[in-house]
């Protein structure tokens, strides 16, 4: 840790440089395979810091931050550019800021860290160094300005200006922070002067600051597996907090088989009873799961006669790729008296398995599934009040309601986001009409993978779902997310959604309906009711909108 003369706080997470000898003109080097983009550099500063808040310490302030996606970039005085600068921000102040090398050949991507940050001006200096320029070289040509670190941890404004008469070229710097004119010339071991960070870190050869580079970049790697699996996206602006302990994303479906019940889009953890077993290896999970399900065998009747619908509040029962016994809710007033008793009910069947401390989560689902019930004159919603329904209708429901339900088919690659909890029908109507308007806007940006045969369809149902071409190469795959996923997110925040739930899968089977323009009709409802009594319909229904109606919209390559 050092202080600058402006008495910033700096991490240096690299081995700083000592003064050398002015370089003495511009000409920098050619960008080459060893450029990081801008893209790239915001993915290690959001994977790096993210592991950093993990492990505590000096960055236990930054929870709760977030880094702005658009850096400064920062040059080096031969011209080439240096880092990108990324501001942190907490509840809208500024309390940090990362330098991410935009070069490999620096060595690890996270340069420094500026924990106290000072503000400066860049404009003025910018600004001030022109006008010098002019003043001293009235008859000369300006090349370029710059932000430049110009004696490291210094940043300042340099102006290029070529003399017409001599050829010359003269560079002019000017702090950014004090806006004093700063002389060009060598820094000594008693004055500072003008240095060249680049000179100094590529004399010794690059092959060891390359080998640093890509230690960074598997560790960034293995973070945003890690990251992702609890739906978070390195790629785009998240709230910096300590994401390997959070919770599985509710937007990936395959993170749950259901036993009975109905097939819940998005879950919301309520609670959870019990302690979980140590499961290591995949022989392990598997044994346990059947385990799991030779429990449910034992306490389904009684569950199905006392809590679940149409006689109680229980709407699923299965279990999570966690290894616990699940049992989701319908949207009420669930109390713990009631979770208590079906614990005890589950727990005490589990011990006669001899299983002591069962893990069981308790939570709400997401549900849109609908039924026509013979005398009703409606689509009945899974859910509704049963008070006037007949013996033979509360039959057909109980029917629905044992039987395992139908999952999707696709395959998750990757699902980024939060589903809110959505109580009911009219609000899952409205929160479609939201992800249909992102759909909508992003069409044009979508429009080029889907010509290139990148993604094969995308569209919007209680989450938004892209399919990707499942012959494209890993890596190609991974790029096309990660660049998707920003064009979606910066149009989710334009709606301010934060957290926008994406599923990246690969699939060829047709899971959500073509999208059509149509209103309800009275044709419609005439098909709808030849159907019969025991076809329930997920995902559709007359719910008042044309969100709702159609249950999605998927757009798909011609």
């Amino acid at each position: 840790m050092i202080r600058n003369k402006t008495g910033t706080r700096v991490m240096l997470l690299a081995v700083l440089l000592v003064a050398i000898a002015l370089v003495p003109a511009v000409s920098a080097q050619n960008e080459t395979n060893y450029s990081v983009t801008e893209e790239v550099a915001f993915e290690h500063a959001n994977a790096q810091i993210i592991n950093f808040i993990a492990d505590g310490g000096e960055f236990e302030e930054w929870k709760g931050a977030s880094i702005d996606p658009k850096p400064l970039e920062l040059y080096d005085p031969n011209g080439q550019k240096l880092y990108y600068q990324f501001s942190v921000y907490k509840n809208n102040s500024l309390i940090g800021r990362v330098d991410v090398g935009a070069n490999k050949t620096l060595g690890q991507s996270i340069q420094v860290i500026e924990l106290t940050p000072v503000l400066y001006n860049t404009t003025e200096a910018m600004k001030k160094s022109i006008e010098i320029a002019r003043n001293e070289y009235p008859d000369g040509k300006i090349k370029l300005t710059k932000t430049v670190v110009y004696c490291y941890p210094n940043i300042g404004a340099m102006t290029v200006i070529k003399d017409r008469v001599s050829g010359k070229e003269h560079r002019i710097f000017v702090d950014a922070y004090t806006l004093e004119v700063i002389p060009d010339k060598p820094a000594t071991e008693t004055e500072p002067g003008i240095w060249s960070i680049f000179d100094r870190r590529l004399q010794n050869g690059v092959e060891e600051n390359l080998k640093s580079w890509q230690a960074s970049d598997q560790l960034a790697k293995s973070i945003e597996q890690e990251v992702a699996s609890k739906g978070t996206c390195i790629s785009v602006p998240v709230t910096l907090d300590d994401y390997l302990n959070s919770e599985a994303t509710n937007v990936n479906y395959e993170s749950y088989t259901y036993f009975s019940g109905l097939y819940s889009m998005g879950n919301t953890l309520i609670s959870r009873y019990g302690k979980l077993p140590e499961l290591e290896t995949e022989e392990q999970k598997e044994n346990w799961n059947s385990t799991l399900g030779k429990l449910n065998n034992r306490t389904k009747d009684t569950i199905a006669s006392k809590y679940m619908y149409p006689h109680g509040e229980v709407m699923s029962c299965g279990i999570n790729n966690k290894g616990y016994f699940v049992i989701l809710f319908k949207y009420g007033s669930v109390d713990k008296p009631l979770m208590d008793e079906i614990y005890t009910l589950i727990d005490d069947s589990a011990k006669k398995m001899g299983i002591q401390d069962i893990p069981v989560e308790f939570g709400y689902g997401t549900y849109w599934e609908e039924i026509y019930l013979e005398g009703t004159n409606h689509w009945f919603w899974f859910g509704e009040s049963t008070e006037n329904l007949s013996k033979s209708n509360i039959d057909t429901l109980e029917e629905v309601m044992e039987h395992r339900p139908t999952m999707p088919l696709n395959k998750t690659i990757v699902a980024y986001g939060i589903i809110p909890l959505l109580k009911d029908p009219n609000e899952i109507g409205i929160w479609q009409g939201k992800l249909y308007t992102i759909t909508h806007n992003i069409q044009g940006k979508i429009t080029p993978y889907m010509e290139k045969g990148q993604i094969i369809t995308y569209g919007a149902r209680i989450r938004l779902e892209i399919e990707v071409n499942e012959t494209l190469s890993s890596e190609e795959k991974n790029t096309i997310i990660k660049e998707v996923y920003r064009i979606i997110n910066e149009e989710a925040r334009k709606q301010n959604i934060t957290d926008v739930p994406v599923v990246f899968t690969t699939s060829e089977e047709d899971s959500m309906t073509e999208p059509n323009n149509s209103s309800n009709s009275d044709s419609e409802s005439d098909t709808r009711n030849k159907t019969s009594k025991n076809n329930s319909t997920p995902g559709f229904g007359s719910l008042g909108s044309l969100t709702c109606l159609y249950g999605g919209w998927k757009f798909r390559r011609k």
